[in-house]
């Protein structure tokens, strides 16, 4: 590949056609193409266009006579891509016997990427667990604070305001943040020995914290514990977060 190769910049219509793609896979319900193409600020003949293309490789269905959907397309290009992931084929077994151990509280792996949060596993005793999932408003997570907490600031109330566009900025409890920069002055004043701690920061009676989990070659991604405040008290919970991070780096490092 030649040096202009190196340096051209990204294909605008590629770019355009994924920003596209990703709003309707992202979307809760069927959308128009007139939303589609306020979303990603482009003109709608050429959001039709690039749809009709989509639709036609098996990505985008029309469940609707207007509207758009994701298509079983996208399920096969992420399901055959999750043995390349560390942070989710390497951890189950671990996430599993760390749920064993808090007992009576969920267990959550996820990474902050490009803004949105990807939860890898979501697991309690007990019960099923959560497959993999993508999206949640950052102001009401303890895995996305307590990794906007590390971030250049500039970056994170970035990303806070984003989700702010996507999902609105709920306050269920006085304890919540009003604004995306007191979330971030939050956030950061709320760390104790490495862990964020929400203490009935959702609502009343209710702990969540998380800790942040790094592993060569990965992104860095934050571990988490929620439940009743009755169950553990928070130095325990603290302390299950130390113990349940060692448990995953290992498991994410091992050959």
């Amino acid at each position: 590949m030649s040096s202009a190769d190196t340096t051209r910049p990204p294909s605008q219509a590629l770019t355009r056609g994924l920003a596209i793609l990703r709003v309707v896979s992202e979307a809760r319900q069927p959308v128009t193409s007139t939303e589609i193409a306020r979303r990603v600020g482009l003109h709608q003949s050429w959001v039709s266009r690039v749809l009709k293309t989509l639709s036609a490789a098996g990505y985008v269905r029309k469940p609707g006579y207007h509207s758009f959907a994701a298509d079983y397309g996208v399920l096969t290009l992420g399901g055959n891509s999750l043995h390349q992931f560390p942070l989710i084929t390497k951890t189950k077994a671990a996430m599993l016997e760390f749920a064993e151990k808090a007992e009576g509280m969920q267990t959550a792996l996820a990474i902050l990427w490009q803004g949105q949060l990807i939860y890898f596993h979501r697991v309690q005793k007990g019960r099923e667990p959560v497959p993999l999932s993508v999206g949640f408003p950052l102001h009401l997570s303890s895995v996305g604070l307590r990794l906007l907490a590390d971030q250049p600031k500039a970056e994170a109330l970035e990303a806070l305001k984003e989700s702010k566009r996507r999902y609105g900025w709920e306050r269920p409890t006085q304890h919540v943040p009003r604004t995306p920069e007191d979330a971030l002055r939050f956030a950061r004043g709320a760390i104790r020995h490495d862990c964020i701690v929400l203490n009935g920061y959702y609502q009343p009676g209710l702990l969540g914290c998380a800790i942040p989990v790094v592993a060569p070659g990965e992104p860095r991604a934050a571990l988490a514990l929620s439940g009743p405040d009755k169950l553990h008290g928070i130095d325990t919970v603290l302390l299950m977060l130390q113990q349940g991070r060692r448990t995953i780096e290992a498991a994410i490092s091992r050959k």
